[in-house]
């Protein structure tokens, strides 16, 4: 259920927001799916405040982090062995990046169905989990996540990253059948999306890309529903 509450988040996100979308009719079909979903749930009058939460969440990102600032500040801080201080600093705004969430989460919920809502709560935890992992200690991880060609790895493994994505999607014939998989069987599938993923980063030049993978891909797993339903050996 929570994987449909990111859904429609995800979807406010995309219609008014700065994200770029291929082209309008693409934009159309998004608004038609929230306008939708808001529908079903009695709650139409609440498209609006939907498609706007979207813009709302990438202007309330943009004002603590810039990307072409941090990217500058990241080539700066590369020869002189300060990636830490960098991230440092933009781990310290945590809580505010926190905030950004929770308010997409709380505008997109009215249009949810009532057991969909309750895990509102859940999906702010888990949001908060990820932070605080790419935080952890100041920095660290993201620091050496690139310090070690992290994002070079990303780029070269693109394809091959792609492919694992599109591997689970076809594996479907429809979203009405992915709906009806069981909670065994969708962490089933993240299993596989995950094994794939680490599996495509290991073959970079250095080990840490695909390592920090694994462990990030480890970590939301143990926060989601799969690590007391279906553990994993």
């Amino acid at each position: 259920m929570m994987w449909k509450m990111v859904f429609v988040a995800c979807l406010a996100v995309g219609v008014l927001a700065d994200f770029e979308l291929p082209d309008a009719d693409k934009q159309k079909m998004i608004k038609e799916v929230i306008t939708a979903q808001c529908k079903k749930n009695g709650a139409e009058d609440k498209v609006a405040d939907v498609e706007n939460a979207g813009k709302t969440f990438v202007d309330c990102m943009k004002a603590q982090i810039d990307v072409s600032t941090i990217q500058k500040e990241i080539e700066e801080a590369k020869p002189n062995g300060a990636l830490d201080e960098v991230f440092g600093k933009y781990c310290a705004k945590s809580p505010q990046l926190k905030g950004c969430f929770n308010a997409l989460i709380d505008s997109v919920a009215p249009c949810l169905d009532a057991n969909v809502r309750d895990q509102a709560d859940s999906i702010k935890n888990g949001t908060a989990q990820l932070l605080d992992f790419v935080c952890y200690k100041d920095g660290d991880r993201i620091a050496l996540f690139i310090a070690e060609g992290g994002p070079e790895c990303f780029r070269d493994k693109a394809e091959k990253l792609r492919t694992c994505g599109e591997n689970i999607k076809n594996s479907f014939t429809s979203i009405e059948d992915a709906k009806k998989l069981s909670l065994a069987e969708k962490c089933g599938k993240f299993d596989e999306l995950s094994t794939c993923v680490v599996k495509a980063l290991e073959e970079c030049e250095t080990p840490t890309p695909g390592n920090m993978a694994e462990s990030l891909l480890k970590y939301v797993r143990k926060g989601s529903p799969c690590n007391t339903a279906l553990p994993k050996n």
